[in-house]
C-alpha cells in the first residue's frame, strides 16, 4: 500500500507520527517523539525534519495537539462547537516550512454555564473514533493529565467538560502531606473501589475538599495499608469526576485511549453501573485522514 499522508499527535510531553496509506491505515509509526516542551528554543521544523525526514517528502502533513497552540509552531484558532470534520477543515492553520506547506488542526472551544472550555487534539482522536466506528452519537471519554468528556451528535463534537483530575491527583500525590504516608506497592482494587463509592456519594465540591483528607488520616488511623492510599485517592477523584460527567447519561462510554490509561475509568463506570467500550487504537490517525479527506490534501 503506498502512503498518501504523514500525521503528528504533537502534544506538550510527547508527539506520535504516523505514515498513513490511501484507506487511512497506519503504515509505519513512530511513538517517542519530543511534546513541544522539549522542543529547545522553539526548532520545529527542525524535530520534525529529524522524526519523519525518512518519509516520503511529496507527502502533505497535517499535525494536531498542542503544536497548534500559543506555546507551540504557531497559534490555529479555535473552531467552536458544534463542529464537525467540515468545521474543523474551515479554520486549518498552515505553516511553510522546507518547501512543503504544513497544515494545523485548530482545537475546538465550547462554553458550559458562561465557562470557556477548549480542547486540542482530542478533537481529531473523537473524530478518528467515529470514522472507525461508523457511528454518528455517542458521550466519549478522553482520560488523561485533564480528562475530556464530550458530547457528539449527527457526527459533530456538540459540546465538552474538561476535568483536571490527573495533574490534581499528581500534585496531590507529590507536592502535599497526602503523599507522605504513601508507598508503592501492588495495585489495591479494593482501595480505589472505596475510594470511587465515597467520591460518588459527595454532595458538594466543598465535601470532596473535606474527603480527599481521609486519604492521610485513612493512613494514620490504619483503615487502609500505606500502599493503598495511592489508590484511595485515585478512586476518589475519578469517582467524582465520572458521577458529575455521568449525570443523566444512559448511553454507552466510549473510551479513547489505551487500554492501560482506559483501565481506572473502564472500572468505575462499572462499579457506577455504566457500560463502556474502547474506541479502536490509532484513532488519532484515523482522524487525521479524515480531517485530511474533507481538506483535499490527498
Amino acid at each position: 500500500m503506498s502512503p498518501h499522508l504523514i500525521g503528528l499527535d504533537w502534544g506538550t510531553t510527547s508527539c506520535r507520527a504516523y505514515l498513513i496509506g490511501a484507506d487511512g491505515a497506519v503504515l509505519t509509526r513512530i511513538g517517542d517523539g519530543p511534546g513541544i516542551l522539549k522542543v529547545e528554543n522553539g526548532t520545529f521544523g527542525a524535530t520534525l525534519d529529524a522524526m519523519v525526514g525518512g518519509w516520503p517528502a511529496h507527502l502533505p502533513i497535517i499535525l494536531s495537539g498542542m503544536i497548534g497552540s500559543r506555546q507551540g509552531w504557531a497559534e490555529a484558532l479555535y473552531a467552536r462547537c458544534p463542529a464537525g470534520a467540515d468545521d474543523i477543515v474551515t479554520a486549518l492553520a498552515t505553516i511553510d516550512h522546507a518547501r512543503r506547506t504544513i497544515s494545523l488542526v485548530p482545537g475546538l472551544s465550547t462554553q458550559n454555564d458562561a465557562m470557556p472550555d477548549v480542547m486540542r487534539g482530542e478533537e481529531t482522536q473523537i473524530l478518528g473514533a467515529l470514522a472507525l466506528s461508523g457511528r454518528g452519537d455517542g458521550l466519549f471519554l478522553l482520560p488523561g493529565t485533564h480528562s475530556k468528556w464530550a458530547e457528539v451528535s449527527a457526527g459533530r463534537i456538540t459540546s465538552f467538560r474538561t476535568f483536571m483530575t490527573g495533574e490534581i491527583f499528581g500534585a496531590l500525590k507529590d507536592h502535599t502531606i497526602l503523599g507522605r504516608l504513601m508507598r508503592d506497592g501492588a495495585a489495591n482494587a479494593e482501595a480505589f473501589a472505596r475510594g470511587v463509592g465515597e467520591g460518588v456519594a459527595l454532595d458538594s465540591a466543598g465535601a470532596l475538599l473535606n474527603r480527599m483528607f481521609a486519604t492521610r488520616t485513612y493512613g494514620l488511623m490504619d483503615r487502609l495499608p500505606d500502599t493503598a492510599l495511592s489508590d484511595y485517592l485515585s478512586g476518589l477523584l475519578v469517582g467524582a469526576e465520572v458521577a458529575e460527567a455521568t449525570k443523566g447519561a444512559r448511553a454507552t462510554v466510549t473510551i479513547v485511549a489505551s487500554p492501560a490509561l482506559a483501565s481506572r475509568y473502564t472500572e468505575a463506570l462499572r462499579l457506577l453501573g455504566h457500560d463502556s467500550a474502547l474506541a479502536p487504537e490509532d484513532c488519532v490517525a484515523a482522524g487525521h485522514w479524515r480531517i485530511a479527506r474533507a481538506a483535499g490534501l490527498c
